[in-house]
């Protein structure tokens, strides 16, 4: 026992060790991944800020562009130099619905466009378009071309908006070009705004268009008074990224401002997340070494003494303590055991199976015999009697005879397996006595497909079914009666016998009592009906013994209305 804790002890000095140095690794990592991050993120932050920043700077080109290339498609129009080639008011106002309509769907392409203002030659404002209005100050045309305004802030509302204006010429016939007037157009700030807000990945982030005076257009995020200087240029700050750009046609200007601690932020998060996982780590590693001894020693030792005890007591388990690889190998050890034991029932049921079908073969070799004291003597009788009738011209009686002869023959002779066809044609002649026998009141059809004539099942399965459909379902009718027997195919290789009557059917509760006595059957139950004859639970033990869980055995009555026997299995025994 001191040997085997002085071992104890020098594996438990083993796992601190190890511990040990792994968290001194954890430590040493953490340090090391720290100063890479720091350095490899800025680095990537600031390309990735100023290329989301040239990419703002492009975009706001286009937007100048687009505002230029509308207005070339404005002053172009034959509807706006027309509407300034007329002087006469009330020619004008016949006009005003032509601009109307061409003012609305430049507005419609551009939802930016909030209004639209058309001066003439004198500077007098002649029509306009849209619901906010701010009157031109002066001429923004600088260069003969357009001209951008500054900010335009609406102090009831907050919101800014500028103005572009562009020179409306008509060609003479000598070939000069000629000033009718000009047209303004009132922009929204929001295009502008939506630009500016990608290049804000926080509030600490400022972004802004701002005109030539260095007012705001557009920004997002948050401002800071000590940012003026930065955008001037007149101050350098290491603690910021600043990134500008002007405008070649408007000459306004686009300025991105990021604090370098707002890429740390990230950061920081990151190795917080680090840390705390270290820490995780190294925590988890000391509770390993001081659950290894319980979590790996014991369950080993509890297996170890499961396989000593086995062989004396074959009936217990191992206990499964843990939810692990020992548990699950516990539990994988006791599915063995079960699969064992099972494989043991199995054995015993399967040659218990055999000697009890062994068995019902007898049984049923017994019953077709029974009540005779020599089968070949009666077989002969009748025969004889069959002979005299011919004699003496008793057609009927001979014919009658001949078929209750070949249906003892058929049921007194050994074969257990019979093929459809004989099936067939022993019920032909059981259906003929039944025809004789109630004087054509009741009928037996038969019916089978051609394809299952060679289909071999066990002798003395279907008759009886036949047999209680007259005794049971058709005697007590007053009225005529017909049994239906159908043998036919189903998909997988399997067949289907239905018997079905027409007779007075059965009461629900009585229905269900025999689908319950049928599914809990009791053999010696089966035995004690078999003294009597094979009746239905008898038949229904037979399907069982020769076909197992393959065959399917169906019953369905209606009172008034008859009783349905189906019966499916395969087409051939063996499957």
């Amino acid at each position: 026992m001191k040997r085997y804790d002085k071992k104890k002890r020098s594996l438990l000095r083993t796992y601190i060790t190890i511990v040990a140095v792994i968290c001194s690794i954890l430590f040493l990592s953490f340090m090391l991944t720290y100063i890479i991050i720091n350095k490899w993120y800025m680095k990537e932050a600031e390309q990735s800020a100023q290329a989301r920043f040239l990419q703002a700077q492009e975009k706001t080109a286009e937007a100048e562009k687009d505002i230029i290339n509308l207005y070339s498609t404005v002053t172009s129009s034959e509807t706006v130099i027309s509407y300034l080639k007329t002087s006469d008011l009330s020619e004008r106002t016949q006009r005003l619905n032509d601009f109307s309509q061409m003012t609305g769907g430049v507005m419609k392409i551009n939802p930016d466009v909030e209004a639209i203002l058309l001066y003439d030659e004198a500077g007098q404002l002649i029509a306009t378009k849209g619901t906010i209005f701010f009157p031109r100050q002066d001429s923004l045309v600088t260069n003969g071309m357009y001209g951008f305004s500054g900010t335009i802030a609406d102090k009831e509302t907050g919101y800014t908006y500028f103005q572009v204006e562009m020179p409306v010429y008509s060609r003479e016939a000598s070939g000069g070009y000629n000033q009718l007037g000009s047209v303004v157009l009132l922009f929204g700030s929001g295009g502008l705004a939506d630009i500016v807000d990608t290049l804000s990945l926080n509030e600490e982030v400022y972004s802004a268009v701002l005109d030539s005076d260095g007012n705001v257009i557009a920004s997002a995020g948050n401002w800071k008074e000590e940012y003026r200087d930065l955008i001037d240029g007149e101050q350098e700050n290491s603690k910021y990224l600043v990134y500008g750009a002007k405008l070649e046609k408007s000459g306004w200007r686009i300025v991105n401002l990021i604090p370098k601690n707002s890429f740390m932020n990230y950061v920081n998060q990151i190795q917080t997340i680090n840390l705390f996982t270290y820490f995780l780590v190294a925590a988890a590693l000391i509770a390993i070494c001081m659950l290894m001894y319980h979590k790996v020693v014991q369950p080993i030792r509890r297996q170890m003494e499961f396989v000593v005890g086995y062989t004396k007591d074959t009936n217990q388990r191992i206990e499964v303590a843990e939810n692990n690889e020992f548990g699950e190998m516990a539990e994988k050890i006791n599915e063995m055991l079960d699969g064992l034991e099972a494989l043991n029932r199995q054995i015993v049921e399967g040659e218990r199976k055999y000697l009890e079908l062994e068995y019902a073969k007898k049984q049923t070799e017994m019953i077709a015999y029974k009540g005779q004291i020599n089968p070949h003597f009666m077989y002969n009788t009748l025969e004889c009697i069959r002979g005299m009738a011919l004699y003496h011209e008793e057609k009927e009686i001979a014919k009658l005879t001949g078929s209750l002869s070949k249906l003892f023959r058929y049921n007194v002779k050994g074969d257990e397996l019979v093929t459809v066809k004989e099936v067939v044609k022993n019920l032909k002649e059981y259906a003929l006595i039944i025809d004789y026998r109630f004087m054509g009141k009741f009928k037996v059809a038969i019916g089978a497909e051609d394809t299952l004539l060679q289909v071999s099942l066990p002798k003395m399965l279907v008759q009886p079914l036949v047999e209680n459909a007259v005794l049971h379902g058709l005697e007590p009718k007053m009225e005529k009666g017909e049994v239906s027997v159908d043998f036919a195919e189903e998909p997988e290789e399997r067949m289907r016998i239905t018997v079905r009557d027409d007779g007075g059917g059965m009461e629900k509760d009585v229905l269900e009592k025999l689908r319950k006595r049928m599914r809990s059957y009791d053999e010696e139950q089966a035995y004690a009906t078999a003294k009597h004859g094979i009746g239905l639970s008898n038949v229904y033990r037979r399907i069982c013994l020769f076909y197992g869980d393959k065959a399917d055995f169906r019953i369905e009555s209606e009172v008034g209305k008859g009783t349905c026997i189906t019966m499916i299995v395969p087409k051939r025994m063996g499957d």
